[in-house]
């Protein structure tokens, strides 16, 4: 079933409903008019019926008189002492000791009211047919059970006009979002963006979830299409090798300079894919614990100065430097900036400072090598990016990437700037809260 069936259905259950309470409110609005016109009509007859009865003065032993100047549809019965003195043909069978007041009886209203006759206080005792009341409010009925459905037919088309029409713009934009799929043109305008409604925000917030498939689309293709490049390299390195090895007699030196260089690539490969995988984690939440950043530094300068004993390696740091955060990623970001700075260096000097502030917890790695042209110091964090090849033996392009994305999943930022005289700044600001 459609929305535009269920909703003509729905807004024409609720008429129903409506009407049928605001019928029954009005039933019984109805009845107490009735009632009380009717008690009202009767009371008049009081005077009528005592002044009849008064004439006769009517003596013991006497029969009932018969009493002609009422209604045709009202009876009465004139009660003296127990004894009724004067009553209509078709009076109801009722008992004649009724309490006074006005209740419905055998079918009837009936009013009971103390009347003077002939100096005596009597009862009067009148009844009238309750169909003055039923047939009204029976009619009221009749007319209730072709109204209702009557009405809930007749806003039910309504509504499912109004829906097609309300609905038709839904439709234009479902179409719309359906070719820009078939076409894999997600950057073109939806229809009804400019509405100022909430198809219009539907359309506005569709629109920029297809344009962000878009660049993650694009992302993707050319995040691959690197990664294809960069793993064919090596993969064409080892496989020559460990031909040549094959093709004839080596000696076990030869055998193991081989290795060794098949050993190399196999290591840049796997930096490549520990790259790769890091980088695929994409936007997800990292798992946070107390970090301290300025341990995880002076631990990797450390590993630094083992492997780089012929480079000069400062380490500083001040104030508080836990924060919460994931410390595989962190020790990844602190490893990626430091081996950045050692291996474009060119063996420059190159310096880390961790400082704790109240809200946040800066690392700024500097290096005093040859440097990074401004203009190209905006794309460092692209995925394979390299800013020439002799900066990039060895490299595959996702180092700074890999800080990047580290940086952003625990809510912070990386800024590259010159260091003067030459040289590089790279500084990663981490918040303390989440």
């Amino acid at each position: 079933m459609t929305i535009r069936t269920r909703l003509a259905l729905g807004v024409a259950l609720q008429t129903a409903i409506v009407v049928l309470v605001v019928a029954a409110v009005q039933f019984l609005a109805l009845r107490s008019f009735l009632v009380t016109a009717e008690y009202q009509r009767l009371t008049t007859l009081l005077p009528v019926l005592a002044q009849e009865v008064g004439r006769s003065r009517p003596a013991p032993g006497d029969p009932p008189l018969p009493i002609t100047a009422l209604p045709r549809n009202v009876d009465a019965r004139v009660v003296l002492g127990g004894r009724v003195v004067a009553v209509t043909e078709e009076f109801p069978g009722l008992p004649t000791d009724l309490p006074t007041g006005y209740t419905p009886r055998s079918n009837h209203q009936v009013l009971v009211a103390p009347v003077s006759v002939g100096g005596q206080l009597a009862q009067a005792q009148i009844a009238s047919d309750v169909l003055g009341i039923v047939d009204p409010l029976q009619a009221y009925l009749r007319a209730l059970a072709v109204t209702v459905p009557a009405a809930a037919a007749l806003v039910a088309f309504l509504s499912f006009l109004l829906a097609g029409r309300l609905l038709r713009p839904l439709a234009r934009l479902q179409e719309a979002a359906a070719r820009l799929e078939q076409g894999r043109n997600l950057r073109r305008p939806l229809p009804g963006v400019e509405r100022n409604d909430e198809l219009g925000r539907l359309a506005g917030t569709l629109q920029a979830s297809f344009a962000q498939l878009a660049e993650v689309r694009e992302r993707e293709e050319e995040f691959t299409r690197a990664a294809a490049h960069d793993l064919r390299s090596p993969l064409a390195a080892l496989k020559i090798r460990l031909q040549g090895s094959l093709s004839g007699r080596r000696d076990p030196a030869e055998l193991r300079h081989d290795m060794r260089e098949a050993l190399v690539d196999v290591d840049r490969m796997q930096r490549l894919t520990e790259h790769l995988l890091l980088l695929a984690r994409g936007t997800q939440p990292v798992r946070r614990i107390p970090v301290d950043l300025a341990r995880l530094t002076g631990e990797t300068v450390d590993r630094a100065r083992e492997t780089a004993p012929d480079i000069k390696l400062d380490f500083r740091t001040s104030g508080e430097t836990t924060l919460p955060g994931d410390e595989v990623l962190l020790t990844r970001l602190v490893e990626n900036l430091i081996g950045n700075a050692l291996h474009h260096g060119r063996g420059a000097d190159v310096s880390a400072e961790v400082t704790g502030g109240p809200a946040e917890v800066r690392l700024v790695v500097r290096d005093t090598g040859p440097g990074v042209p401004e203009s190209q110091l905006p794309y460092l964090t692209q995925a394979f990016y390299q800013v020439d090849q002799t900066r990039s033996d060895e490299g595959n392009g996702l180092g700074l990437a890999i800080v990047q994305r580290a940086a952003e999943l625990h809510g912070g930022g990386v800024r590259f700037g010159a260091n003067r005289p030459t040289g590089l700044v790279v500084t990663v600001t981490l918040p303390r809260s989440p």
